[in-house]
């Protein structure tokens, strides 16, 4: 069987319904995660932890106390399989499927999921993913901790820097192709050499130094 390729994308789900059958940990995970994105979210399975209980009563999501029924999942738009059970796993993977839902199935097996999970890190608007296409998920974990400590703080306040400029450049500047040719001068070496040096407001005056000098010659 030959190996399944992965196609990276970063989901908008505000407002989607999303299900998470299981009541445990992961389930609680996977479901912060889901509301975090602005989801709207319902969670599934008989017994639940705590935190799931507290989150219900405080409307962030809906726990509905009940086995797993196919009739349950009716209208979503994803679906994450996290019980302990492999069998229950399987028939929420092909009931969801059936209704035409992305699945990820959160604990083993994996085989029947849409999409694996990434282990991320966020820094304001920056995100960080990493992923071992669901092969190895504590190697990613490793790997987004040594991410956050390198880069996460520098590059997330760069970037919060960089977000007006953008928003001025898109005014100012003539053409895309202008922008592009401002961006390639704006964000060189020396620039961000100065950023990892955390010397932003160095990179910062750089910049705007740039976008005023292509404003003139537009």
């Amino acid at each position: 069987m030959s190996e399944r390729k992965v196609y990276p994308v970063n989901l908008i789900l505000k407002d989607r319904r999303c299900a998470v059958v299981g009541g445990g940990h992961i389930a609680l995970r996977r479901a912060r995660s889901l509301v975090e994105a602005g989801a709207d979210v319902k969670v599934i399975a008989p017994e639940a932890v705590d935190m799931i209980k507290e989150l219900d009563r405080a409307g962030v999501l809906k726990w509905v106390p009940k086995k797993f029924s196919a009739t349950e999942i009716v209208g979503e738009f994803l679906v994450i399989a996290a019980t302990d059970s492999e069998e229950v796993n399987h028939s929420v993977a092909w009931a969801a499927k059936a209704t035409g839902a992305l699945v990820n199935m959160a604990a083993p097996p994996t085989e029947l999921s849409d999409f694996s999970v990434p282990a991320r890190i966020e820094h304001g608007a920056l995100m960080l993913t990493v992923s071992t296409s669901g092969k190895c998920p504590e190697l990613s974990r490793v790997l987004s901790r040594e991410l956050a400590d390198t880069f996460a703080d520098v590059y997330g306040s760069w970037l919060d820097r960089l977000i007006p400029i953008r928003e001025e450049a898109l005014k100012t500047l003539s053409t895309s192709a202008v922008r592009e040719i401002f961006w390639r001068t704006a964000l060189d070496e020396n620039v961000m050499q100065l950023v990892k040096e955390n010397k932003l407001d160095e990179a910062e005056a750089k910049v705007k130094d740039a976008i005023n000098r292509f404003r003139a010659e537009s």
